[in-house]
Parts: structure tokens; sequence; C-alpha cells
């Protein structure tokens, strides 16, 4: 007799293999399919000090001593240097203007901002490797005992008379489970495959991108300290070493630099309020640019012209919407994940967070009691703090235009952060990841979102957020006198 599963996953991408990892390893038998295989190229690869924490947590709750080893650097050299990553010490930004001779500043912080999240290298965060670090959570759940379906797509999803959920494959074959979890990212096989609206609309944040992996990038840090003969870009830390921002016209670029000589290159702009050919228009002016390895921008142009692309195959890849955004709650008993229910963007570093979250909040529904209130509480976390985020990054966007403005709203969603982590730190269960959950916290972010939008002056913008955020403030965040140089700001 064909056996019927507890949980069937569907992706093997990080998350969906973290939670199969755990599942199996409590006793229940778990199916994970993917129409993929490892390793594999992807993007989203950014660990934030709530993503180490949440991670630390799930190895110390599960017994899973490899996900507390992967949640600092330092650990994680000491444990698994066979597993590509990059220091990741903070966030780092650049003020970029096009045709402008080069990026000098008049004075220290005027283009350029570091924003500490750690405190030492050993004890900094990571870029993830995705093509290792995915294989190795993979390898994982399959040793635990998941079984394993790789290379044959979900063609289908059944609710059954007794409630259970038929899969069926590309193969011709059937599965069936009583719980599904889908981790399938941006396919959303589950919303498809039971016809659920999208809900997109309600976002703010339109933004599309162009990306890809590549050898040879230069250092900036070098780079920015050689125009002003000092070390501004590597105080408190190499700016190097960090989720890296360089702000251009209508968008930005990342770079995400890992051990193994590769640095993940990506750059996204602004769509909002456009549609026909200006939308087609900013798409292709947005892989342009990558492709040219910003050729208008010398500064830029000069870390990247001797770059080449490695990754994927393809080459550069193009999204001409990054948004998404559904109920994670499909069935009573089929729900997705946070980064298939919904992605904002990239300009924050909250996906591993988010994702994290999800595995950990769907773990404990799925091994303990009380299951319909916990699907509520689920429902009702991911949509708040979808929404809460997209309130964030879009207002950030707006900002664009000013440097010093897109400070002030960056140093809000930093509050935020913080004010998560040391929620977590102090060992409370996650409520609303960003602060989400504090009603008077979304209400500055509202007002704080009005005033940026608003014909204040950046000085007075900044001055009215920084009172209103005071409360929430306890890692001293829009302080003229450090001159956009903020020390360890987090709790970790």
């Amino acid at each position: 007799m064909k056996q019927r599963f507890d949980i069937a996953i569907i992706g093997s991408s990080f998350s969906g293999s973290i939670l199969a990892w755990i599942l199996a390893k409590q006793g229940r038998r778990v199916l994970m399919v993917d129409s993929a295989t490892h390793p594999r190229f992807a993007i989203g690869e950014s660990s934030t000090p709530i993503a180490d924490m949440l991670l630390a947590r799930l190895g110390e709750r599960y017994g899973l001593t490899e996900l507390v080893d992967l949640a600092s650097f330092g650990r994680w050299q000491q444990t698994h240097s066979n597993l590509a990553c990059g220091m990741k010490r903070g966030f780092s930004y650049f003020d970029h203007q096009s045709g402008c001779s080069g990026l000098a500043e008049s004075f220290s912080g005027q283009r350029s901002l570091l924003v500490a999240a750690s405190p030492s290298d050993q004890r900094s965060d990571t870029h993830w490797y995705r093509p290792d670090v995915d294989a190795f959570f993979f390898q994982q759940a399959t040793a635990a005992g998941t079984h394993v379906r790789q290379a044959v797509a979900v063609t289908g999803l059944t609710q059954n008379h007794d409630g259970s959920i038929s899969i069926c494959l590309g193969d011709g074959a059937t599965e069936s489970a009583d719980f599904v979890v889908d981790a399938s990212g941006r396919a959303n096989v589950a919303a498809r495959a039971f016809n659920r609206p999208s809900l997109v609309e309600r976002l703010q944040t339109r933004t599309c991108a162009s990306f890809a992996h590549f050898h040879d990038v230069g250092s900036f840090s070098q780079r920015f300290n050689h125009l002003h003969s000092d070390r501004r870009a590597s105080v408190p830390f190499d700016a190097d070493d960090a989720a890296q921002h360089h702000v251009i016209d209508d968008g930005w670029v990342w770079m995400l630099r890992m051990n193994n000589s590769v640095t993940s290159v990506g750059v996204t702009s602004s769509t909002q309020g456009r549609s026909g050919a200006a939308l087609a228009a900013t798409i292709a002016r947005t892989a342009e640019q990558l492709d040219q390895r910003f050729a208008k921008y010398p500064d830029l142009h000069q870390v990247m012209r001797d770059s080449t692309v490695i990754a994927p195959a393809s080459g550069i890849t193009t999204m001409s919407q990054l948004q998404r955004f559904y109920d994670p709650v499909v069935l009573e008993n089929c729900l997705l994940l946070p980064a298939t229910a919904a992605t904002i963007d990239p300009l924050h570093s909250t996906g591993i967070a988010h994702s994290l979250a999800g595995v950990d909040r769907i773990a404990r529904l799925l091994l303990g009691q009380q299951r319909a209130a916990t699907i509520h509480d689920y429902r009702h976390r991911v949509l708040d703090e979808t929404v809460h985020l997209d309130r964030l990054v879009s207002a950030a966007y707006r900002c664009l235009h000013s440097f010093s403005r897109l400070t002030t709203a960056c140093m809000l969603y930093f509050a935020a952060a913080i004010g998560s982590e040391e929620s977590i730190a102090s060992g409370n269960e996650i409520r609303g990841l960003w602060l989400s959950d504090d009603p008077q916290f979304v209400a500055i972010v509202n007002e704080s979102v009005e005033i940026l939008d608003s014909d204040s002056s950046d000085a007075n913008a900044n001055s009215r957020i920084r009172k209103l955020i005071q409360p929430w403030n306890t890692a001293g965040l829009l302080d003229d006198r450090v001159a956009n140089r903020y020390a360890y700001t987090a709790t970790k």
C-alpha cells in the first residue's frame, strides 16, 4: 500500500529543508518534493541578527547543533568552513549620481552610511552562499528520514473527503498527506492549485530587479578610502563586509561578498506608477545597468568593470516585478511559508528572518496542540508583518532622491529591527517581527511615513522622526554627532 505522509513540503530551499529536518527528527513522516535538484543558484542571501537568533533558537529547541553553528560567522568557520558564506558586519550605503565625476564627500557621512549589526568578526552575521547552504540543509533533512522526490514538479493538489491532500506529480505518481506546507517560493504551487487570489495590489512597493553572481568584483571600500585619503569606509567595520547598498537613480545596487571569490550583485529599480512603455523601459534599463557594469557611475563602474558573470548559467536574470502577496493559509491543513506567501524587496535583508520565523511557527503548530487557534495566529502574523514591512520599504524608495532623507527612512527600519532583536534576545516567543505587533510603534511608523512624504526639509524630518522613535531608540539612531557611522547597534 502507498504510504500516507503526515506532512508534505513543496520545495527544498533552506526553509523547506529546515522544516523537513525538524519534523522528520521529531518522528513525523515527511515528504519533500522539488521540481529541481541541488546545488542551484539562488538569491536572498543576506542574514541579519534576527535571522541568526531564530536559527540558533531552532537549533537549541530541536537539538540541531548545526543550526547553532551557522548562526554566527566565527562558529560557522570553525565547524563548517566547507560551506561558502560571507562576513556581514552590518549595512553600508553609498550615494552615487549619474554623470558625476566621482563620489567624493565634502564631509564624512555626507554620501555614505555604515551601520554595525555585530560587535566583532567572530560574532558577525553572514551572507549565505545559497548553492552550498541550501544543499547542506537538504542533505540534513534527507539524513533525518525525509522522503525526497527531486526533479519532479507538483502538477496538482486536491483535498480529499477525509481532509487529506493528494499531491499529483509530473511523473504520474500521486502521494497523499494530512498536511501540506508550500515552500516553493515564486512558484506559489498551493495558492495556484486552489485558485487563491493574489493580494499584491495591497502593497505599495513596486520594483523590478536584475542580478547574478560575479567573479573579480573589486573592493569598494578601498576605492572610497582612496578617494578621500583616509579610512572612512573602514570604521566601524570594513564597508565591503556588509550588505552593501549603492544608491543610484530610481534604485539601488546590492553587493554581497562571499569567501569563495563570488560576489552577489543585483540592481533594483522602482516601477511605482509606471505601466506600458514606461514600465518596459525601466525594466530594460535596469538590466542594461548591470550588463554595462554601471558605466554611468564612475566609482561603481571602477569596481565592476573587470567582473564576469559565473551564475546562473543563463546569465544575468531579470524579474519584472519582485512583489507577490498571498494569504498564507490556503486551507486549514495547507499553509504557505512566508517567502512563498509574500516578497517585498531585498532593501532591508528581511527574507531569511521572515522565512525562519515561519519555520518556527509552523513547526510548533505541527508538533503541538490547539491547531485552529495557531493557524489563525499564523495568518494574522504573516499578513501584518508583510504590510508593515511594505510600509517601511516603500517609504524608503520614495526617499531615494535625497540620501539624507533615505538615511532617516532606513533608521526607522533599524529601530523596528533592533526592537525585535531585543525581544528575541530576552527569550520571548516570536510575535510580530519588526514590532508589527506593537500598535504604538505601527502608529509611529504611519506618522513618520507621512513626514517623509511631506515637503518638510530633510533636517526637520530627521528631527521629528527622532523624537517619535525615542521610546524604542536604544541604539542612538539619528544622532547627528556620529557622522553616519553607527557602532554596534544589535543585542546579539
